[in-house]
């Protein structure tokens, strides 16, 4: 057992400060580092200002995808789960990579483990697994404008990849057949994003979207949908676009986004809930940021 007092990441936010319920670290030992997890034992003070001893596990991070099919299917996976001994019905999920970003996490196991790749990639929040007893964040994205190029799973994964209707799904986890935590959760805020009355949220497009006239077609897109909102350039080469309107036709636009005009070629549009709403009543072409 070796002694490592190196806190876990937390940014302000997570660590709560200024909350009254809050328990400050005094010091910590590491109890077992292998090849999946990182347990560690740390001296805690309490609000009351008793000490106490906190067990934990130290994660990288996770992502979880909601894959899409053009036709509404949803892509699950069935794998074995050895501390459970069973096969269990998941949507795909992976740990993150040492530097590696959510969504590029996201896409690489959706393409690793399923053999789909897809354009549009929204971000429908994330959940804490189990805040007891680990530092695990799963983010949670719907992928969808999906294409299958075939799977490439690493060695030693065994799994098989079935298709199941929203509906369908929500049968199995009624019947029990459906437990995985996180797989639950993902469905509940996949059918929340899909119900939602209306959108207020934020594209980045990238791949060759500058020169190809991707800022007007956007605009005249939007007005013909009437929604409100505003698009511009970005130094980096992508197009950020801000929609505000009922959901319908936000999605209509942002579907229609994984093409754009003639002359792009679309590698990827990232969606995300934008904080609030601006009440826009007009589309407007901002410049360059």
């Amino acid at each position: 057992m070796s002694r490592n007092d190196d806190r876990p990441r937390r940014t302000e936010a997570m660590a709560g400060a200024g909350d009254p319920l809050r328990e400050s670290r005094i010091g910590g030992t590491r109890v077992y580092a292998g090849a999946l997890l990182d347990v560690r034992r740390d001296e805690i003070l309490l609000p009351d200002g008793k000490q106490s001893v906190r067990e934990y596990i130290v994660h990288p991070g996770a992502v979880l995808v909601v894959p899409e099919r053009d036709d509404g299917m949803l892509v699950v996976e069935r794998q074995f789960r050895y501390p459970l001994d069973r096969a269990f019905l998941e949507f795909p999920a992976g740990k993150l990579d040492a530097g590696e970003s959510a969504l590029a996490c996201a896409r690489r196991e959706l393409i690793e483990e399923t053999g789909w790749t897809a354009v549009e990639w929204t971000h429908l929040g994330a959940i804490h697994p189990s805040i007891a007893y680990s530092t695990e964040t799963i983010e949670l994205y719907l992928a969808r404008g999906m294409h299958h190029v075939g799977a490439r799973l690493d060695a030693g994964e065994f799994l098989d990849v079935v298709e199941f209707a929203e509906a369908a799904l929500l049968e199995a986890q009624d019947e029990g057949r459906l437990t995985d935590a996180k797989t639950v959760a993902a469905l509940a805020h996949y059918a929340r994003w899909r119900s939602a009355p209306a959108r207020c949220c934020r594209l980045r497009i990238a791949g060759r979207v500058q020169g190809v006239g991707f800022r007007d077609w956007i605009a005249r897109t939007a007005e013909a949908a009437q929604i409100a909102g505003w698009v511009r350039n970005r130094r980096d080469g992508d197009v950020e676009v801000h929609l505000e309107g009922p959901r319908e036709r936000c999605d209509t636009v942002i579907a229609r986004c994984r093409r754009g005009p003639r002359g792009a070629a679309v590698e990827l549009v990232e969606v995300m809930r934008d904080t609030g709403s601006h009440e826009l009543s007009d589309f407007a072409m901002l410049p360059t940021r």
